[in-house]
C-alpha cells in the first residue's frame, strides 16, 4: 500500500492482498482489517458487508482496465483501429490479472456474479467505456445503436474475462473490431463518417 493512501484504498488493497491468498470463499473481514493495518469497526463503515467489499474491489480493478483501454483507444484516429486497440488492451489485461483468472479457474460461483450480474457496479463502468469508445469514432451513430453496440462489446468481453478465449488476443480482438466496424457501416453513411451509399438502413438493426 502506498503511504498516504486513503482508508478506502488502503482496504481495497487490502481485500485485495488477502484474495489473492485466501480466495474469496474464504476472505474474512478480520483479515483484511489485519491486513490494512486498522480496526473491523473502520472497514464496516466503509464497507457494510463482505459482498460490498468484494465488488469495490472487482469494480476497482475493472476501473483500472478501463482507463488502460481509454488511454489505447486515444493512439488511433481509424476507427477499426482504436476498436481493435481498445479490445485487445481489454483482453490481454483480464488474461494476465495476477488474481482474476486464478478465482475464475479455482472458484468461479465467489466471482462470476460481481462480473456478469446486470445493473453490477462492473457491468455498468464496462457498458460506459465502450460507449466512449463507440461514440469517440462514430460520432454520428444514433443513441440507440451506440448503446446497443456498446452493450454487445461489454459482454463480449466480461465474457471473455470469465472465459478466456481459445484464440490470441490480437485474433480476438480483430475479429471483433473487424465484426463491429463492418456492422456501424451497414447501418449507413449517418452512422459512419465517411461511409459510401452503399450502407443499409437504421431500421434493419
Amino acid at each position: 500500500m502506498q503511504p498516504g493512501s486513503s482508508v478506502r484504498e488502503r482496504l481495497l488493497a487490502a481485500a485485495l492482498e488477502c484474495a489473492a491468498v485466501h480466495g474469496i470463499a474464504r476472505l474474512s473481514m478480520g483479515d483484511v482489517a489485519r491486513n490494512a493495518g486498522l480496526s473491523r469497526q473502520t472497514l464496516y463503515k466503509h464497507f457494510s458487508s463482505k459482498p460490498a467489499l468484494v465488488a469495490a474491489v472487482v469494480a476497482g480493478e475493472a476501473s483500472k482496465i478501463t482507463a488502460e483501454v481509454l488511454a489505447a483507444v486515444e493512439e488511433h484516429q481509424d476507427p477499426r483501429a482504436a476498436l481493435r486497440a481498445a479490445i485487445l488492451v481489454a483482453l490481454r489485461a483480464t488474461r494476465e490479472h495476477p488474481i482474476l483468472d486464478r478465482l475464475v479457474r479455482t472458484e468461479p460461483d465467489s466471482l462470476v456474479p460481481f462480473l456478469t450480474i446486470e445493473g453490477s457496479p462492473t457491468m455498468v463502468l464496462v457498458r460506459q467505456a465502450a460507449e466512449i469508445v463507440v461514440a469517440s469514432r462514430f460520432p454520428d451513430i444514433d443513441v440507440v445503436h451506440l448503446r446497443r453496440f456498446a452493450d454487445i462489446i461489454a459482454r463480449l468481453l466480461v465474457s471473455y474475462a470469465v472465459t478466456a478465449p481459445d484464440d490470441p488476443p490480437e485474433l480476438v480482438a480483430d475479429a471483433i473490431a473487424g465484426l463491429f466496424v463492418d456492422g456501424i457501416a451497414y447501418l449507413g453513411p449517418s452512422a459512419l463518417p465517411g461511409a459510401g451509399a452503399g450502407g443499409g438502413d437504421l431500421a434493419r438493426l
